[in-house]
């Protein structure tokens, strides 16, 4: 079996902190990535039922009529897959598979994984952002809000875990 290669942390770190401080001197503000999803959510779901959305004053700040590929978030989006991409098939950790206990069911962990998305996305607007978003950028202002967002999401989820640990054993 081939040993895997992964990339140092402290590089991993330095790399992510200097692209965070390039983005605040750049476009005035932290990364983030739940705003681009908001963002192409809100304008799909306008497309195909325009009278539902159009009602929901939360979405109004993205039914502006620019383009939503003129957003930068998109782009980070995009960058952020590539990126992991590449670093994958570069380090030979490439592989496509569905992560799950040999005793659990195909359909239960994609209804898990499902589930804990849509409650992770749901989770992030209503923090006012992800955790790259209110953690990282966040953080790195020293905002109590980021640090808060830190704590109660690690807490979460080792409490989350040790509950749900038995489908996993």
């Amino acid at each position: 079996m081939q040993k895997k290669r992964f990339w140092s942390p402290y590089l991993a770190g330095a790399v992510l902190g200097a692209t965070l401080l390039a983005t605040f001197y750049s476009v005035g503000h932290g990364l983030g990535a739940s705003g681009a999803i908001t963002l192409v959510t809100a304008k799909g779901t306008f497309t195909i039922i325009p009278e539902f959305i159009g009602r929901l004053k939360y979405f109004a700040q993205y039914l502006t009529p620019v383009s939503p590929l003129i957003n930068w978030n998109i782009f980070v989006l995009i960058g952020l897959f590539l990126g992991s991409l590449a670093s994958a098939l570069f380090t030979g950790n490439f592989k496509v598979l569905l992560d799950k206990t040999k005793t659990m069911r195909v359909s239960t962990r994609l209804i898990t994984s499902l589930t804990g998305g849509i409650l992770m996305g749901f989770a992030a607007r209503l923090a006012r952002g992800c955790s790259s978003g209110v953690a990282l950028s966040g953080g790195a202002q020293l905002a109590l809000a980021g640090w808060i967002f830190v704590i109660a999401m690690f807490a979460a989820g080792f409490i989350i875990a040790a509950l749900l640990r038995r489908l996993w054993s």
